[in-house]
């Protein structure tokens, strides 16, 4: 399976919840960072070993792997490094000009996450119709698309989802879920305000979920917490599992 996360109008929240979402996982899960302008998790988060995340591992060298050729199905779990938190991670380009190297091979790319022996959580950064990580949305069973609980926002991901919808619908049955990050107090009603905008404009995504702001918990996890002890009662922790429950992961509902 491979899940997408994305903005409309750069990344409010998209990295910090595909961390979390990847550290509750209730499967095998690789965590590939995505967005062609850059990742920042190697610098971020500490490696299992306790030092800094490995240079000669991650996507530009997924991209030398499939280049040429089928790739198998261990190609991006072969790319991954482990992070103190428990998060098999794919890190990302350094510089958009790394990307700009390999952009054929997105499509080439998407299919090894999709026939990879365990599930993918991609971070795409922000995403638009004629954008380079497009193959990777279109190949998703879901994709994320994250707004911050603001107006601004959440207009931005009204105008754009209906722009790239078109283009999704060719490429089969993706399931489109919006996501708002912001406070967990009035969560409820901007889901419900978010979910009205959309069915008003006739998008068909599924009703909007939310990931809250908790920087405390999101340092605590970066610097290798694990989220299965105290971290996991913490309000991003609990919104993740409750994230990843709405995506039909339902070892975690009762979690």
């Amino acid at each position: 399976m491979l899940i997408s996360i994305a903005s409309v109008k750069g990344s409010p929240g998209v990295t910090s919840t595909a961390l979390a979402l990847a550290a509750v996982w209730p499967r095998p899960v690789v965590l590939l960072e995505a967005d062609p302008s850059g990742g920042d998790l190697a610098y971020r988060c500490k490696a299992a070993h306790g030092g800094p995340v490995a240079a000669n591992q991650g996507l530009l060298q997924l991209a030398a792997a499939v280049r040429g050729g089928l790739p198998g199905a261990g190609v991006v779990v072969d790319e991954a490094q482990l992070l103190a938190c428990g998060v098999n991670l794919v890190q990302g380009v350094t510089r958009a000009g790394q990307a700009r190297a390999f952009s054929g091979l997105w499509p080439t790319i998407a299919s090894a996450c999709v026939d990879a022996e365990v599930d993918v959580i991609a971070d795409l950064g922000r995403l638009d119709r004629t954008g380079p990580v497009m193959p990777l949305a279109e190949h998703s069973t879901h994709l994320l698309t994250v707004a911050a609980a603001t107006l601004e926002s959440v207009m931005h991901l009204r105008e754009d989802v209906q722009d790239f919808m078109g283009t999704l619908a060719q490429a089969g049955a993706i399931s489109v879920c919006p996501v708002l990050v912001g406070p967990d107090a009035r969560a409820g009603r901007d889901r419900s305000d978010l979910d009205n905008l959309l069915d008003d404009a006739g998008i068909a995504a599924r009703p909007t979920l939310s990931m809250p702001n908790d920087s405390k918990a999101l340092a605590r996890l970066e610097q290798g917490e694990s989220p299965s002890g105290r971290l996991g009662r913490t309000l991003l922790m609990r919104g993740a599992k409750n994230l990843a429950a709405s995506l039909g992961m339902t070892e975690l509902i009762s979690a």
